[in-house]
């Protein structure tokens, strides 16, 4: 039998017999290939310049000694990621109307921090794009350049049904993941130490310098990211426990291609980096690295570093503007008690509460461009964004062990040990963040 009172808010924990499904559950493995998606999306979201910043800092100092902190921080994400996507399977329900059984105040606080991470995302992603595009042709100016790509990301999720979404996602990664092997490829063709390289492998824990290891740890994929996995998985159908499998087979490769980003960025940095004083230091030193990076691979590979630097930004944008009005508009939703039965008119794509926030997003980016990021704005951006990912682990923990959760979905012992060890490393690295802003302010 089938519950009849499926709607497309709410999906059913159906029961139905497999054959019932658009696509079974026993398809070929080439079938299932071609229904990934959210995964990619995800990836293309969450690699970002932060993690270019990060990878490419790391290899600066330690060459490619760090990658196991990388590899950590990666299967943290994916434990994350498949949670929230086994969280909807199981219930039928968004995390934000998950997280309102955890705690009343929950939503409302989840509603309060993206608002403030909508304020100065766009602007301060827009801002790293236009950098790269006028380092590549200096004509351009970046405050206005910025302000352009900030209004066009927002053109492309205005205009995007999730299906063009997910595709032009998922260009942006294949195109930013085949620049990066490429410029990979052409380092270790054209360095002078190859074995050297190769022999920075070699697993360390740098002395006094755990923070930097923490960093890397947190640094890799996205926050709003994977919060809005669910409305990604949602979109997609997968609303069967046929699915589960398929969706576990999504966040893998979501973080498979994300964890082969970041070694080859760091193979990039440590051929160009490692050992020769140079460093890293914030956007602004990404971007200068650009010329040296030329200089020593010639012009072609300074013009795809750029152009790869350039599309990671810009998908880390329309991805993020994407998620943060997902998670806004259902976060409001929430608030007011529409039942999940009545939900698809408030958080759609096409629904006013989504566009709205995407306005809200937008004019931020422009206004905030045009202020030039106050300070006190930014530090606080980053106080409030690191509060999500240990809020998140500790709702998972509690939401995902419930006894009225069907054991195909409830945690096991290793989704309970990854969980903790997100809920405590996260938390950490936001203690670290409030100390920094606090003392900043």
């Amino acid at each position: 039998m089938v519950d009849v009172t499926a709607t497309p808010g709410s999906p059913p924990r159906q029961r139905a017999a497999a054959s019932t499904e658009p696509e079974a559950a026993s398809a070929a493995p080439r079938r299932r290939l071609v229904l990934l998606g959210p995964g990619l999306v995800l990836a293309a979201a969450s690699v970002g310049a932060g993690d270019m910043v990060t990878s490419l800092a790391g290899a600066a100092g330690y060459g490619m000694a760090l990658m196991w902190a990388i590899l950590i921080g990666v299967v943290l994400k994916y434990s994350l990621t498949e949670a929230v996507g086994r969280l909807y399977m199981a219930t039928g329900q968004t995390v934000i109307a998950s997280l309102r059984s955890a705690g009343r105040l929950l939503p409302a606080a989840f509603f309060l921090f993206v608002l403030v991470i909508g304020l100065l995302y766009g602007a301060a992603l827009s801002s790293v794009a236009a950098l790269a595009l006028s380092t590549l042709f200096p004509v351009l100016p970046p405050r206005p350049t910025g302000i352009a790509i900030a209004l066009a990301s927002a053109a492309i999720v205005y205009v995007g049904r999730y299906a063009l979404f997910e595709r032009v996602m998922s260009v942006f990664m294949l195109a930013k993941f085949f620049g990066m092997v490429v410029l990979t490829v052409t380092t270790l063709v054209t360095t002078d130490d190859l074995p050297g390289l190769f022999s920075s492998l070699r697993p360390r824990l740098p002395a006094g310098d755990v923070v930097t290891v923490l960093a890397l740890i947190g640094g890799v994929g996205g926050t709003a990211g994977i919060a809005s996995y669910s409305y990604w998985v949602r979109e997609k159908g997968w609303r069967h426990g046929s699915r589960l499998s398929v969706m576990r087979a999504d966040s893998a490769v979501s973080y498979t291609v994300t964890f082969l980003f970041v070694f080859c960025t760091s193979v990039v940095g440590t051929g160009l980096l490692f050992g020769s004083g140079r460093t890293i230091t914030g956007n602004d030193g990404l971007a200068a690295l650009a010329d040296p990076l030329g200089a020593d691979l010639g012009s072609v590979a300074r013009v795809l570093f750029l152009g790869t630097f350039f599309l990671v930004t810009l998908s880390a944008l329309v991805g993020g503007f994407n998620a943060l009005c997902y998670l806004l508009s259902d976060s409001l939703r929430t608030i007011r008690g529409v039942p999940d039965a009545a939900a698809e008119p408030h958080m759609a794509q096409s629904s006013r509460p989504f566009r709205g926030f995407l306005l809200y997003c937008a004019v931020a980016a422009v206004a905030v461009t045009f202020l030039g990021r106050p300070v006190p704005l930014v530090l606080t951006y980053a106080a409030v964004g690191s509060l999500i990912l240990p809020l998140l682990s500790g709702a998972l923990l509690v939401l995902l062990n419930r006894r009225t959760v069907e054991r195909p979905y409830r945690n096991k012992i290793m989704s309970n040990v990854l969980l903790s060890g997100s809920l405590v490393l996260f938390g950490v690295l936001a203690v670290v963040q409030l100390k920094e802003s606090l003392g900043g302010s």
